[in-house]
């Protein structure tokens, strides 16, 4: 994974000096990226200005089917970096970043996941990583509950749960949707499996969905595999757990649903297999991350 290049001058909101280099001793970073130039530039500046790359014993790019270009921005942005020669798709370029990361927990981000305005990142992977090691927790989700981005992930529940206290603008007050509700269990079976997406609806989700979440003594949330899909994005997870067992799974079990000809961990995931396995699942209270592409 060498290759280096120039250190960037991307604008600083934070003081990234005042961050003990290598603080995470026990975390690797690893950004995947496919072409999108304009964002991965934009998300690297914004990383280094949250201190993220300096805080990480280690920080790398890994580029499915590296272009100059892409060599062009991790020099100018001084990050090491490595890549294939073809697009892998997600799954892949996962896998090969928690293979080429040395240390035992992994944040792996899409190019398109960055900071939003005022994230205590640092703050947020400490809390995430000592729950982490405290509770035996292999996946933490570290995308933010108030500022998810792009995607909207609490379509879903909306569909099925009443809102009390809802913790986006978006999303207003309701009653059980009883017909939005019964359409939902026609065409999924059961409703359970979204009740963790209470995450991104309710202010206080342990408390919408008590038997689903409960709250952690740090201000972060637990649930489990019962009751949320898996997610790539903003993930936190297990090296050895992540290439052991959900490698291992979406290996041995392909899914037909194919994402631009590669296998997808969301879809490969989305099945009875994880349900039962009833996976512990940590959320960050506030998180520090949000999903904005800028070029496709």
């Amino acid at each position: 994974m060498a290759n280096r290049g120039e250190p960037g001058r991307g604008g600083v909101s934070q003081s990234p000096e005042a961050i003990p280099p290598g603080m995470f001793a026990n975390l690797s970073v690893g950004i995947l990226s496919y072409r999108a130039h304009k964002t991965l530039d934009a998300a690297l500046q914004l990383h280094a200005a949250h201190g993220l790359q300096r805080a990480a014993a280690e920080f790398f790019v890994y580029f499915n089917a590296l272009e100059e270009a892409d060599r062009e921005i991790a020099a100018r942005a001084g990050v090491a970096f490595s890549g294939s020669a073809e697009n892998a798709g997600i799954y892949g370029g996962f896998r090969s970043i928690a293979e080429l990361a040395s240390k035992p927990y992994v944040l792996i981000l899409e190019n398109d996941v960055v900071p939003f305005d005022g994230a205590d990142v640092i703050g947020c992977l400490r809390n995430c990583l000592s729950d982490m090691e405290a509770f035996g927790i292999k996946i933490f989700c570290v995308r933010s509950r108030e500022n998810p981005g792009q995607g909207d992930p609490w379509k879903k529940y909306i569909k099925c749960f009443p809102i009390a206290r809802p913790i986006n603008p978006k999303i207003a007050s309701q009653q059980t949707p009883w017909l939005s509700r019964v359409k939902m269990l026609a065409e999924h079976g059961y409703l359970s499996k979204f009740k963790g997406a209470a995450f991104y609806a309710e202010k206080a989700p342990h408390t919408a969905q008590p038997s689903a979440i409960r709250r952690l003594p740090s201000g972060n949330y637990l649930t489990d595999s019962r009751f949320r899909n898996w997610s790539n994005l903003a993930l936190l997870v297990e090296r050895r757990f992540f290439l052991d067992i959900v490698c291992h799974r979406v290996e041995t079990n392909p899914d037909p649903r194919l994402v631009n000809g590669n296998q997808d961990i969301e879809r490969a995931l989305n099945s009875w297999w994880w349900r039962r396995r009833r996976e512990p699942m940590g959320h960050a209270g506030k998180g520090a991350f949000t999903h904005a592409r800028l070029d496709r």
